[in-house]
C-alpha cells in the first residue's frame, strides 16, 4: 500500500542501517526521497538502492551541524522537488565515555550532532510546511536517552529532543504539522557478534532484537496520513524494554 505516495521526504543521517531501512520503506510506499549524510560513497550506494525501489530521489553531502550547509541542502531539495512534506531526523553520535574521561569537545559534538542538527533542519523546513499547511517532522532516538552508564552526552542530547518534540508539536499543531519521536530499542546490526546479540536479546521482554525495518515501519506510520491526528508523542519500538525504566515518559 502506497501510504506516502508522492510525498517528498528528507531523511537526515540516511546511510546507517536504520536510516537505510527508513528510506527503502518510504520509497516502496511511493515517496520521493532526498537523503543527506557525510560520506559520498555511502550516499551514492543508498541512492542507487532507492532508485531501484522506484523512487524519484536525490542525495547530497551535508554537515548537519553547519547552518549554512543545512540551508543549502534544504534549498537544493526544494529546488528539485518544490517542497518538503516530511522531515526525518536520524543523526546519531555518542562517545561512550564516562563523565570523568569525557572531553568537553566530545560533549559539545554530541549536543551539536544529536540536538542542534534537529533544530537546524526543523528551522529550515518548517516555514515551507506552514505555508502549505501540511507537514510531518519525525525525530529518531534510542532508549539511551533514558540514561545509561557512559552515555551522559548521548542521553542529555536525546532527552532534549523529547522536550523539543513536544514543544514543536504544540507550536505547529494549528498548521496541520505533526511532530513525533520514534525511540528504538536494541536493534540488530552488522558488527554485532552472536554473543552480544544474545546478551542484548536476553534483556528484552520480547526475548529478541528488533530489526531496522521495525523502526522504519513506525516512521512510515508517522509519515502517512494514518497518523494525522497524532502529534507530540513518543513511540517506543523496543520489544517492551522501555518498561524496565522507572522514568515516567
Amino acid at each position: 500500500m502506497e501510504l506516502v505516495k508522492n510525498r517528498v521526504v528528507l531523511v537526515v543521517g540516511a546511510t546507517d542501517e536504520v536510516g537505510e531501512a527508513i528510506c527503502l520503506r518510504l520509497a516502496k510506499g511511493g515517496a520521493k526521497l532526498a537523503i543527506t549524510d557525510t560520506e559520498q560513497t555511502k550516499v551514492d550506494d543508498l541512492l542507487s538502492r532507492i532508485k531501484e525501489a522506484g523512487s524519484d530521489s536525490i542525495g547530497m553531502l551535508c554537515d548537519p551541524t553547519n547552518a549554512d550547509e543545512v540551508e543549502k541542502a534544504v534549498g537544493d531539495v526544494v529546488a528539485y522537488f518544490g517542497r518538503v512534506d516530511v522531515l526525518v531526523n536520524n543523526v546519531d553520535d555518542a562517545s561512550g565515555q564516562g563523565i570523568c574521561d569525557l572531553p568537553y569537545d566530545d560533549w559539545k559534538k554530541a549536543i551539536d550532532v544529536n540536538l542542534n542538527s534537529v533544530f537546524l533542519f526543523s528551522k529550515a523546513i518548517v516555514p515551507g510546511m506552514q505555508e502549505k499547511k501540511y507537514g510531518r517532522v519525525i525525530n529518531v532516538g534510542s532508549l539511551g536517552y533514558l540514561g545509561l552508564p557512559g552515555q551522559a552526552d548521548y542521553a542529555a542530547s536525546k532527552a532534549a529532543i523529547f522536550g523539543f518534540t513536544r514543544s514543536l508539536a504544540l507550536e505547529l499543531a494549528k498548521d496541520d504539522i505533526t511532530v513525533n519521536y520514534v525511540v528504538k530499542g536494541d536493534v540488530s546490526r552488522s558488527g554485532l557478534s552472536d554473543e552480544q546479540a544474545e546478551a542484548l536479546a536476553a534483556s528484552v521482554p520480547a526475548q529478541k532484537l528488533g530489526k531496522p525495518q521495525d523502526v522504519a515501519m513506525t516512521v512510515g506510520f508517522f509519515a502517512s496520513d494514518h497518523s494525522k491526528y497524532v502529534t507530540g508523542q513518543t513511540l517506543f519500538v523496543c520489544g517492551g524494554k522501555s518498561l524496565h525504566f522507572s522514568m515516567s515518559v
